[in-house]
C-alpha cells in the first residue's frame, strides 16, 4: 500500500517545546516528526474548528456526575438538544454543509479520536452497516447518545437508520448504507433486539 505523501518543511520552535518533544518521543518510542505531525494534524482538523465554536475542555468524571443528576427524560432532552443544536450545528461548520457523510466524519471519528468520549466501531456486511459507540459509562449516557444519534440523523439522506442503547454503548444500525448522502428523508427509528456489543469498560482516558 502506498504511504501518505509528505512534505519537508523547516520551521522554529521554542528551546522548552523541542527539548519536551525529544523526551516524549523517548518515552513513546517514536520519532518527533511522527508527535509533530500528530500535534499539527490534530490542530487542523479538530482544534481549530472546536476552539472557535466555543468547546470546552471537562473531566470525564464530571459530565458522568452531571448526567447522573438528570432523570432518564431530561437526559432524552439533552441528547436532543445537543444534537439538534450543537453537533448539527458544528458538523456544518466543519464542512460548510450538513449531509449522512459529514455526519458520520465528524461525530463518530474525529469526536472518537480527539476528545474521547467514547470508542467508534464499524462493521459492514453487505449492504448493512452496524456503528457502535462504546463508552464505558452506564445506561444514561447511551440514552443521550441515542437521542443525538437520532437528532443528528434525522432529515438527511439515508435508508433505515435505527438505534439500540446497551448499557455502556449505543449501536446504530444502517438496513441499507449509502456511500453518499441521497436525497430521499431518512427514517430513524429506535430497534431493540440488536446483537449486544457488550464487554467489560476498561480503563478510560480522560478528555482533554
Amino acid at each position: 500500500m502506498q504511504g501518505r505523501k509528505t512534505t519537508t518543511r523547516a520551521f522554529r520552535i521554542d528551546d522548552t517545546v523541542d527539548r519536551q518533544l525529544r523526551e516524549l518521543a523517548e518515552r513513546e518510542g517514536v520519532t518527533v516528526s511522527f508527535l509533530a505531525n500528530k500535534a499539527l494534524r490534530r490542530l487542523v482538523e479538530w482544534d481549530m474548528y472546536a476552539d472557535r465554536f466555543g468547546f470546552t475542555a471537562m473531566p470525564k468524571e464530571a459530565l458522568s456526575r452531571m448526567i447522573g443528576l438528570l432523570s432518564e427524560d431530561e437526559v432524552r432532552e439533552l441528547g436532543r438538544w445537543a444534537g439538534e443544536d450543537v453537533y448539527r450545528a458544528f458538523t456544518t461548520f466543519m464542512f460548510k454543509h450538513l449531509d449522512l457523510e459529514t455526519v458520520l466524519q465528524v461525530i463518530p471519528k474525529l469526536a472518537s479520536r480527539y476528545t474521547r468520549a467514547f470508542e467508534y466501531e464499524e462493521k459492514r456486511d453487505g449492504s448493512r452497516t452496524v456503528i457502535v459507540l462504546r463508552h464505558g459509562s452506564g445506561h444514561k449516557y447511551s440514552l443521550f447518545y441515542e437521542e443525538v444519534a437520532r437528532a443528528l440523523f434525522a432529515d438527511l439522506g439515508g435508508r433505515g437508520i435505527r438505534t439500540e442503547p446497551q448499557e455502556n454503548a449505543v449501536v446504530l444500525e444502517f438496513s441499507n448504507a449509502p456511500k453518499t448522502a441521497a436525497n430521499e428523508g431518512v427514517s430513524v427509528e429506535s430497534k431493540r433486539g440488536l446483537p449486544s456489543t457488550e464487554k467489560p469498560a476498561g480503563p478510560r482516558n480522560v478528555p482533554t
